[in-house]
């Protein structure tokens, strides 16, 4: 009689495992990568972007199993971002050790902000336009390597915040300029299989977004990234 009442009880606790693994599986591991979009910095100093709407919906969804956005820092360019690849970054949470490169097999969802700080570091001291465009070629050279890079380890689906226009101008060099990134940006996301994400145009119809003082949107803008996103997200892997 033990022998039977222990297969039953091992027969149970099989099954209910095998139903936390099929749960498990349906759940998302969420890495966010990037600069200070991939942050969430606000224009008022805030920290909650469209990574923070995105983690809390799946939350509220029963949706998250992972949330990570440890490996984001504020003022980062794309080099640095393949530098910390290449150098498999360690990073310490609830003092267990996670690897950039595992985390990258794991996801189910990347999302990456990367490359406005290459642009803007230049643009705010040229006087000719012009030139912007062979720096914006040299930074699309560097973001193939990265997304390259991250495709060799990620075989999920990943997604490129696209670039606004995060000056108080109407100069139309300008606008182009943007133009340009956002055009070069889809060819580069289609040829490796990632969703572009395109906000240039909600940016360039609600100035709200923005304030003249600080290149990071507000709340409200980083709600607009995250209602664009989760869209695709819902249609791609929600649905």
């Amino acid at each position: 009689m033990k022998i039977k009442y222990l297969l039953i009880a091992g027969v149970i606790s099989l099954i209910i495992f095998l139903i936390y693994l099929s749960t498990l599986d349906k759940k998302i591991y969420y890495l966010s990568l990037g600069d200070s979009l991939a942050i969430g910095l606000t224009n008022e100093g805030e920290k909650y972007g469209y990574s923070k709407y995105l983690a809390d919906y799946l939350e509220k969804e029963g949706l998250l199993e992972t949330y990570l956005n440890d490996y984001s820092k504020e003022g980062y360019r794309t080099t640095d971002l393949i530098k910390d690849i290449e150098d498999n970054k360690k990073i310490k949470i609830d003092n267990h050790t996670k690897t950039l490169k595992n985390a990258l097999v794991k996801a189910d969802i990347v999302t990456l902000a990367i490359g406005s700080n290459d642009l803007i570091s230049k643009i705010n001291y040229i006087d000719d336009y012009n030139k912007l465009y062979d720096y914006a070629d040299e930074m699309f050279r560097d973001l193939e390597k990265l997304l390259k890079l991250i495709r060799q380890y990620c075989k999920e689906d990943i997604f490129l915040i696209g670039y606004y226009n995060p000056y108080d101008t109407n100069d139309p060099k300008l606008d182009e300029i943007f133009e340009y990134l956002n055009s070069k940006g889809k060819e580069l996301c289609k040829e490796y299989k990632i969703t572009y994400i395109d906000v240039y145009k909600t940016f360039k119809e609600n100035d709200q977004y923005l304030d003249s003082y600080n290149i990071h949107p507000s709340k409200e803008g980083y709600k607009a990234i995250f209602d664009i996103l989760l869209k695709e997200i819902d249609e791609k892997i929600l649905k």
